[in-house]
């Protein structure tokens, strides 16, 4: 009985040869079976190899085992400093209502008799 290979031995122009002459021998040939117990495959990872294939012949090549990294989507930051912001602008106009209030009272109890220069001429 052949062992399995570790899938990472293979090549990428091994895996494309394995492939093609997978794909040269029609369905339930035995020769596919033949080239399969040889090269120590199975059936299983012929079509994933095909639909990486389609994506280009670099695509065959191993990939790193883990995880597949997921794309950063750029407007994530922007998410995540949107609420502080928010958060920020309400305490600016809070405090600049405060402001507002104390000004007017101060205006109220300093100069409560102000009439502006243009209304005491009329």
């Amino acid at each position: 009985m052949v062992s399995d290979p570790d899938r990472s031995t293979l090549t990428a122009a091994e895996r494309q040869a394995i492939r093609a002459d997978d794909d040269s021998s029609p369905r339930g040939d035995p020769r596919r079976g033949a080239l399969l117990r040889r090269s120590g495959r199975s059936t299983s990872p012929m079509t994933p190899w095909r639909r990486r294939l389609e994506h280009g012949v670099d695509a065959l090549a191993p990939r790193a085992p883990g995880p597949i990294p997921r794309p950063v989507n750029p407007l994530t930051a922007e998410l995540a400093r949107l609420p502080r912001e928010h958060a920020r602008l309400h305490a600016q106009l809070a405090t600049a209502a405060a402001v507002r209030a104390i000004q007017k009272k101060r205006a109220l109890l300093v100069e409560p008799a102000w009439i502006p220069p243009s209304d005491a001429a009329s």
